[in-house]
């Protein structure tokens, strides 16, 4: 919790969640946080403010009444704890001047003061004051977390200005490019700023590709207007983008729901950073749960190998890219999880480039070939954000599963299909052993007699 200090200075660092208002809100508001350069503001959906309340990486919940109602109280709810005043996280309603019914509701819910709309820029003090004295209310708050610097959950939405840069008597603002072309890109081509950039320029580096997206996302955008799915995406990639990042990944390309994002160092790297959304994930489904919005599934997929980096287009008109097979076949890896019933999958590359002392839970699933491919990929299922009961599972059955795999990729399907239906018997969460339990059957058995049998999977997915 920040220093307990009178005016501005009691909200050094104070991570501040704005939820609701309008962008003119929103600007007056950081005008007059940000005059001091201390605070930190987040401009939040309802989902993503629980989500931060939950976790408890945010100090001061500021929430506009002039929303759902439901919402409103979502929010309210979590800003509570059942650890009494020490964890309660301080919330100030704002709200137009005929409002007043509605502020009154919310205080009577909990909030601890109200601050009149517009605000008012021209009297910074009255919102510092008021804002001050919500927080020293808790300041003997002991479960504070560490600055929101620290902390992955959600990316500060705004930034301080920058004086901007002169180039060829143009002017760009470097900050604002890196919102469009990753920094990445430039520091592998070797250019300074993207006015050194020529078309065709481009470079050779083996890296991890990482593909994730939104399970079933068509049949949930059928349910929202383009407004509310754009919203829906723009609060789970805010989700996404500082995981990748915190582990030193990059996002090459948004997806509409899926992201690909490229991981120059080791795999660990890729692989932790995956495990880690899957957490970031669960987090904010709470949030989505407690608003009242149906939690959501994603898959990923990951795959090492050579890429090539660079620029295509026309002169008046380029943009980066990459080009390589592994592209491809990370992108066929995650559409495996859909086929196989789970979260996270990786290619032999990837395991083969994680260090010998790593402790990711693994489970090798065979060689696969994925549609249009004329070789076969190792994969590998890691499964630790599978629920507690299902990692233990896993772990003790890894004997039997090996076994059962060692049998099926000799042709052994019968002996295998034995081997898989105990394990899905004992298990029926087990989604791989069903799958291959279910592959172990007359009709593979036909499917062998047409000819050679490789051990691989062909699965008709792209």
């Amino acid at each position: 919790m920040p220093n307990a200090t009178s005016g501005g200075c009691y909200l050094s660092q104070v991570r501040i969640a704005y939820v609701g208002g309008s962008d003119a809100d929103h600007q007056a508001f950081e005008s007059i946080v940000h005059d001091d350069g201390t605070s930190i503001v987040r401009f939040l959906l309802p989902a993503e403010a629980i989500a931060t309340l939950v976790a408890r990486t945010t100090d001061l919940l500021l929430i506009d009444v002039m929303q759902h109602s439901h919402d409103v109280l979502a929010m309210l709810k979590s800003a509570k704890t059942e650890h009494g005043p020490a964890g309660r996280i301080p919330v100030i309603v704002v709200a137009p001047q005929d409002a007043s019914s509605r502020v009154q509701a919310c205080l009577h819910r909990g909030a601890d003061d109200y601050l009149i709309l517009p605000h008012d820029v021209t009297n910074p003090l009255l919102v510092h004051k008021r804002m001050a004295s919500a927080l020293r209310v808790y300041a003997g708050n002991t479960q504070a977390p560490k600055s929101i610097l620290a902390e992955t959950a959600v990316v500060p939405v705004l930034a301080s200005g920058k004086p901007p840069m002169i180039i060829d008597g143009a002017w760009e603002n470097a900050q604002t490019v890196h919102r469009f072309i990753p920094r990445e890109f430039l520091d592998m081509l070797e250019r300074k700023s993207l006015a050194d950039v020529k078309l065709g320029d481009h470079m050779l580096r083996e890296m991890t590709v990482f593909f994730s997206d939104i399970r079933d996302f068509t049949q949930l955008s059928e349910r929202l207007t383009p407004q509310e799915n754009f919203s829906f995406l723009t609060s789970y990639l805010r989700n996404v983008t500082p995981v990748i990042r915190a582990r030193g990944g990059f996002v090459d390309k948004y997806l509409g729901d899926g992201v690909m994002a490229l991981f120059p160092g080791g795999s660990v790297d890729a692989v932790q950073a995956a495990v880690d959304l899957g957490q970031q994930i669960a987090r904010y489904n709470h949030g989505r749960r407690m608003a009242g919005y149906a939690p959501i599934k994603i898959g990923t997929g990951l795959h090492r190998g050579t890429l090539m980096l660079g620029t295509i287009g026309a002169e008046d008109q380029m943009q980066t890219t990459v080009i390589a097979d592994a592209v491809n076949l990370a992108s066929r890896i995650e559409g495996m999880t859909k086929t196989f019933g789970v979260n996270l999958l990786l290619s032999g590359s990837v395991v083969e480039n994680l260090p010998r002392e790593h402790t990711f839970r693994l489970r090798a699933l065979g060689a696969v070939r994925a549609k249009g491919k004329s070789e076969a990929v190792e994969v590998y299922e890691c499964y630790d954000n599978d629920a507690h009961e299902l990692i233990e599972f896993k772990d003790k059955a890894q004997p039997q599963f090996a076994a059962g795999m060692a049998e099926y990729r000799k042709g052994m399907l019968l002996t295998a299909g034995k081997i898989f239906s105990r394990i899905a018997e004992i298990c029926p969460e087990d989604n791989v052993a069903a799958y291959f339990r279910d592959r172990c059957t007359l009709s593979v058995v036909r499917e062998r007699g047409a000819g050679p049998w490789d051990g691989a999977e062909h699965l008709e997915v792209k």
